[in-house]
């Protein structure tokens, strides 16, 4: 029975979404990122602060027919958190990028999986700079 409870949520979170909504939220988890190291490099805020900061002014994003103003700042939220990762481990932009990259994805995936649960979006951040991590390390 949870195994079927597992799957109806991974189809329905595949079906309801289509490929413009998957890019949007790649995107609005790369600009949370991204924020957030710029505000760690320039303004010297520790990655607490600034994933905060970020999380703030993402929290002002406007309502839109063109995206789900919920789903965008959530992905904001978890790009902010990804970004709490050590600064030395980005040796270049690529490397942002990839992080970047694999937050959107374990967003899209993950996310669902966890509704209802507290702690969601720093477990996806997490997750995410986990496997960039690993990656890395692999590379």
């Amino acid at each position: 029975m949870g195994s079927q409870k597992f799957k109806s949520a991974r189809m329905s979170s595949l079906t309801n979404s289509n490929i413009y909504d998957r890019v949007l939220i790649v995107l609005f988890c790369a600009l949370g990122l991204l924020l957030s190291v710029l505000a760690q490099l320039h303004l010297y805020l520790p990655s607490y602060m600034a994933s905060a900061g970020v999380g703030l002014l993402g929290s002002f994003l406007p309502d839109s027919k063109f995206y789900d103003s919920k789903q965008m700042i959530a992905a904001i939220y978890t790009g902010s958190f990804a970004a709490m990762c050590s600064l030395e481990l980005f040796d270049s932009v690529v490397d942002i990028l990839m992080l970047s990259l694999l937050t959107g994805i374990s967003f899209i995936f993950f996310s669902p999986h966890f509704k209802g649960f507290g702690g969601k979006l720093g477990a996806i951040g997490f997750v995410a700079s986990v496997a960039f991590v690993s990656l890395k390390g692999f590379l």
